[in-house]
């Protein structure tokens, strides 16, 4: 303490809770030098624990946002929010658009109409794939803005338009490319139905031409999604029978557990009902768990990240203790000599939270680049669409609730690693600190 006025001030008891003096001693004692314990390089270390905890867990949870966000959007997208069946074992084609009719003035329900859904074998330039036919209405189809908004090459202008072999259907770039096909080449497409020739039964199967080629950046729907016009795959997969399924579009798909109950109501009769969450409950759940997950391990790691600051603390205290004797005789009051030292510890946790929240937030607005620099450096595929089911690179998406509590968590811990010494130091007898100088 080289500054007299300073030290007038604090002798004559001017000094203000948190003042000028107290922050410089606080900043004079974290600038401790090697010789007196290197609290000074463990201050450092301590900072940039707390800088890199704050940093990863930022990274790590938009990242996890991002990912989730774009598995929903692409999921229900592609596919209805609820999916109705009746439970009739032969619906007729009378009952069933009565049905659709009845859905579709439920309040929150955007769209209702048929379609069907299945799984086949696709042929085409001596190459054989499954795909997932979805027989859909031209209309419907364009309702799809992902799909439609997603056409890469062709158009859905003439979708299920021409006859026989000229009647044109939609598939995912995926596909297309395994099977070798462009706009305007043949697919043939298999039906689980048979039909007897002279020889025997023979499976059903019909050539359809592509009229447009989509990649929505979900990777099994780029890679086996095929899009047929309703009544052509009526035809070729139930022989002209309905099949009595019905797809809602929802103006909110959030809303999903709350309409089942007035969806079931409409319907005037037993059906079955189904949700995109159902049919994606693996990944949902997954999402959930591993957002839980993140935060409970970003606590232990700010946990575990705070231990230097204590150290750190815990240190100064120690060879602090004649200054503490000093200050307490020339008239510092233990509330003092607590918010002195608990500053040093704090300054260590704001330091670090702050540059750790724009270092985070710097490496998310720039995770395409840092994604080509590490790929570049490595050699290998960072997020393989094939595992993760998405492409277009690693989705990150900023949650500013997150982020701060993040940031507020952090503080929080830190600073109350830095509390317990600092009331220790309060507790300190100048007498007895002089006594064994």
């Amino acid at each position: 303490m080289n500054a007299p006025a300073d030290i007038k001030s604090f002798a004559g008891g001017q000094n203000k809770p948190f003042g000028a003096v107290e922050r410089m001693i606080a900043m004079r004692y974290l600038r401790a030098k090697k010789t007196q314990g290197g609290v000074g390089l463990i201050a450092a270390i301590s900072f940039t624990c707390i800088m890199l905890a704050i940093a990863a867990m930022i990274i790590i949870m938009s990242i996890m946002n991002g990912f989730r966000e774009d598995m929903i959007r692409l999921t229900i997208g592609s596919e209805g929010h609820m999916y109705v069946a009746s439970s009739s074992p032969q619906p007729t084609p009378e009952s069933v658009d009565a049905l659709e009719k009845r859905l579709a003035t439920v309040d929150g329900v955007e769209k209702s109409f048929q379609f069907t859904q299945d799984f086949t074998g696709v042929q085409a330039n001596g190459q054989f794939a499954l795909a997932q036919v979805i027989g859909i209405s031209p209309q419907n189809l364009q309702s799809y803005e992902l799909i439609s908004y997603s056409v890469i090459a062709g158009s859905l202008q003439n979708f299920g338009l021409g006859r026989s072999s000229e009647n044109q259907i939609a598939i995912g770039i995926g596909l297309a490319s395994q099977l070798g096909l462009s706009v305007g080449d043949r697919l043939l497409v298999f039906s689980p139905r048979t039909r007897q020739t002279i020889s025997g039964p023979v499976p059903v199967k019909k050539a359809y031409t592509v009229g447009a080629i989509f990649q929505v950046g979900l990777y099994q729907t780029d890679l086996s999604y095929i899009y047929m016009e309703f009544n052509q795959a009526t035809q070729l997969f139930e022989g002209g029978r309905v099949s009595g399924e019905i797809q809602l579009r929802l103006e909110n798909p959030d809303d999903i557990d709350r309409l089942q109950r007035p969806v079931t109501e409409a319907a005037q009769e037993p059906i079955f009902i189904q949700t995109w969450k159902d049919r994606n409950a693996t990944t949902a759940t997954a999402l959930r768990t591993e957002q839980i997950a993140m935060r409970f391990i970003f606590m232990i790691v700010v946990i575990i990240a705070a231990f230097p600051v204590l150290a750190s603390m815990i240190m100064l205290v120690k060879n602090k203790s004649k200054d503490i004797a000093i200050l307490r005789t020339i008239g510092t009051t233990q509330g003092g000599i607590l918010r002195i030292f608990f500053m040093s510890g704090a300054m260590i946790g704001i330091l670090g939270t702050l540059v750790g929240l724009i270092l985070g937030i710097l490496f998310c607005l720039n995770i395409g680049a840092v994604q080509w620099a590490i790929e570049t450096v490595t050699g290998t595929e960072l997020f393989p669409a094939d595992v993760y089911q998405l492409s277009g690179g690693i989705p990150a998406k900023i949650v500013w609730s997150e982020v701060f509590g993040v940031a507020f968590w952090g503080f929080v811990i830190s600073a109350a690693a830095t509390f317990f010494p600092a009331w220790t130091a309060s507790k300190i007898d100048p007498v007895d600190a002089l006594r064994y100088e």
